[in-house]
């Protein structure tokens, strides 16, 4: 009989279900001490609903099942911010601004290969009801603080600003499917690709140069300066960029900041600023995010928003190379009770719990020494064994396989 799962999903061990478990909880920590409120949303979405907010290329990758009841198309979901859009547009009464934050999986197909999972573990926050910049830096300064507060410090910030694109595909008066081509092209960097659609637009010499070197501009923010300068047409656009740093400068986060007006993001909705988070030596991003001011209306208003989202299986890979999650999970105590009745074990363990304890029970049949090796197999910190010789009220705390001590059941419980 098989029972293997389906490629595309893992099983994490109890022990990797801890040090994730730790990593999201430090987390949602820092979202709450800046004010951002959680809610749960449903793994379900209406298709025709759900599909409004996203590109059709998500859409295609979603996964689709039938309503019994009503024969209407659900998908599971497949992206947070388009659930979050359409869950704030349902609210009767929005005061503003919002600030949630959210936990869960999406999920979305692709290819069975290598890491590439069809769930993915995501936390993020989502600030609703400001169009300021000061908005886009407090979402980005909240990520940066995230990491700090897991003991990572040595990521970068990309930082775009999407309005180059959409300013472009005007001035340059591209159809949606040139314009399509033109985004694939950038995105990636195929700069011969770029001369040869340029090549038959009617675009001055000036702009020409500046689209053929967009996949180039990478750099600090001299950069920007250097480009405001030299190409006015793009003023609006780099002095977004220039107040975000200098926001972020307040913050003291302009360190971590480089500008990569390369890297187009994954979803069409965004409008503005974009950013994406990498940690020195690891090859993928650990988080991502933007603005998003045009996506609400989709479903109902119009509401300037941004956000992002943490990949967590990403972090928890990197903490996890890196020796980064400290805490073991050790549990407190271990009871052995060795005597017919076990009335001192229930006794022993109900105390305990009381105060805070976490206690297992041993509940198989075996030797004192196979009990003690697996209660440090599995990260007691102490063994308590009751029965090893005539005076019940007298108790065994372990503190490895060979140490003891030996105590009344009355003078452990008041010295705990």
């Amino acid at each position: 009989m098989n029972i293997d799962i389906p490629s595309g999903t893992r099983t994490f061990s109890r022990v990797e279900t801890f040090q994730i478990n730790k990593i999201l909880k430090d987390i949602n920590r820092t979202f709450e001490l800046w004010a951002y409120e959680e809610i749960k949303l449903p793994y379900f979405e209406y298709l025709a609903v759900h599909s409004k907010g996203l590109d059709e290329d998500v859409v295609g990758k979603s996964f689709k099942l039938v309503d019994r009841s009503t024969g209407e198309i659900l998908c599971l979901r497949a992206d947070f911010t388009a659930q979050i859009a359409r869950y704030f547009s349902s609210l009767k009464r929005k005061t503003l601004p919002k600030r949630y934050y959210y936990t869960g999986t999406i999920f979305r197909y692709s290819q069975p290969k290598g890491e590439n999972l069809w769930e993915k573990l995501q936390t993020g926050i989502e600030l609703i009801g400001s169009e300021r910049l000061e908005a886009d830096a407090e979402v980005i300064a909240v990520a940066c603080q995230s990491l700090k507060n897991l003991g990572i410090d040595d990521f970068q910030i990309d930082i775009n600003n999407t309005r180059l694109f959409s300013f472009l595909k005007e001035y340059v008066d591209l159809n949606e499917k040139d314009y399509r081509l033109f985004m694939e092209i950038i995105k990636k960097r195929q700069i011969f690709n770029l001369e040869k659609f340029i090549s038959n637009k009617n675009i001055d010499k000036e702009t020409a140069e500046f689209i053929i070197n967009i996949p180039k501009f990478q750099g600090d923010i001299s950069l920007i300066k250097k480009l405001l300068k030299k190409y006015p047409p793009f003023e609006d656009i780099f002095n977004q960029l220039l107040e975000i740093y200098r926001i972020l400068d307040e913050y003291g986060l302009s360190e971590k900041v480089v500008f990569d007006l390369g890297e187009p993001k994954e979803f069409s909705y965004y409008t503005g600023i974009v950013f994406e988070i990498f940690i020195k030596g690891f090859p993928r991003p650990v988080g991502q995010g933007g603005r998003y001011d045009t996506l609400i209306s989709k479903y109902n208003g119009d509401v300037p928003a941004t956000g992002f989202a943490f990949d967590v299986f990403n972090i928890w890979e990197y903490m996890k190379d890196m020796d980064l999650i400290k805490d073991k999970n050790f549990k407190d105590f271990f009871i052995i009770d060795l005597t017919p009745e076990k009335k001192y074990a229930y006794k022993i363990g109900k105390i305990l719990r009381e105060k805070g304890y976490t206690v297992g029970r041993d509940i198989i049949d075996r030797d004192l020494k196979s009990s003690l090796e697996f209660a440090f197999e599995n990260r007691y910190k102490k063994a308590i064994a009751i029965g090893l010789d005539s005076s019940e009220k007298e108790i065994y705390i372990y503190s490895s396989k060979n140490e003891f001590e030996k105590i009344s059941i009355d003078q452990f419980l008041k010295k705990i």
